[in-house]
């Protein structure tokens, strides 16, 4: 197993970090990892803010229901889908084609896979971090913060740093669970996921000193129906995305 292999098994999400900063030369390999990612059609259309801005950063806090790594991880970069670029230079394009499920779903893999690149190389340098989806609980606010233009559309919060935590592997799912061979089978999985579900709340009691028992099936159920963000679909919407 060689040791890319072996730092990807042993990804964990860090929330604490030492005051140890991330240097200029880091943040620049860091966005060009994020460059080199897989792109559909070289559209590239994802813009990366890295945000400095103390009362930015509070924002990013807020609106993540106060997940406060926003505001103490030495580096943030927040991943935006991005056709606002397409629509500007790439002449002779329909317009309304950008408006489209299709469109939409390319720069969100687009961003998705820039920033798990941008994470890779954070991790080989050292850092750890965490990916902050909860920024989406108030989408209308970033857009006015870091004034979006129409089409670009604020997705989740890359927060990195150097670890001043350990909080162990959380299992995943079995494998057989996710990796099917050439169908959809269900086959077996009731069995795998109670097994699974058992192995996760001992998890989470051995973590956080009994202060949470769910199960995985629990867990996702609470944080579900919590934060379904219907508002997301809305705001994005009158945004110039998913119009067909």
């Amino acid at each position: 197993m060689n040791e890319v292999v072996k730092q990807i098994l042993n990804h964990t999400s860090i929330r604490k970090f030492t005051e140890e900063g991330v240097t200029q030369e880091q943040v620049d390999a860091i966005v060009q990892c994020a460059q080199m990612a897989s792109t559909s059609s070289h559209f590239q259309a994802y813009s990366i803010i890295e945000v400095r801005d103390p009362a930015k950063r509070e924002v990013l806090k807020e609106c993540s229901g106060g997940q406060k790594w926003t505001v103490t991880a030495p580096l943030v970069l927040l991943f935006c889908a991005d056709l606002h670029r397409s629509g500007k230079y790439f002449d002779g394009i329909d317009k309304d084609v950008l408006t489209n499920t299709e469109c939409y779903t390319v720069a969100v893999i687009d961003a998705a896979l820039a920033a798990q690149n941008a994470f890779t190389a954070a991790e080989s340098m050292g850092l750890g971090g965490v990916i902050v989806g909860g920024i989406r609980n108030d989408v209308q606010k970033l857009i006015d913060t870091f004034e979006l233009p129409e089409q670009v559309a604020p997705l989740f919060a890359l927060c990195l740093g150097h670890p001043d935590d350990n909080p162990g592997l959380k299992p995943r799912l079995p494998q057989a669970v996710v990796h099917k061979i050439d169908t959809y089978t269900e086959e077996g999985n009731d069995e795998m996921v109670a097994k699974y579900d058992a192995e996760v709340k001992e998890y989470y009691i051995n973590r956080g000193d009994g202060k949470c028992e769910d199960t995985w099936v629990e867990h996702c159920n609470k944080l579900m129906m919590a934060k379904t963000r219907d508002e997301v679909g809305y705001v994005f919407r009158e945004r110039g995305f998913l119009a067909r």
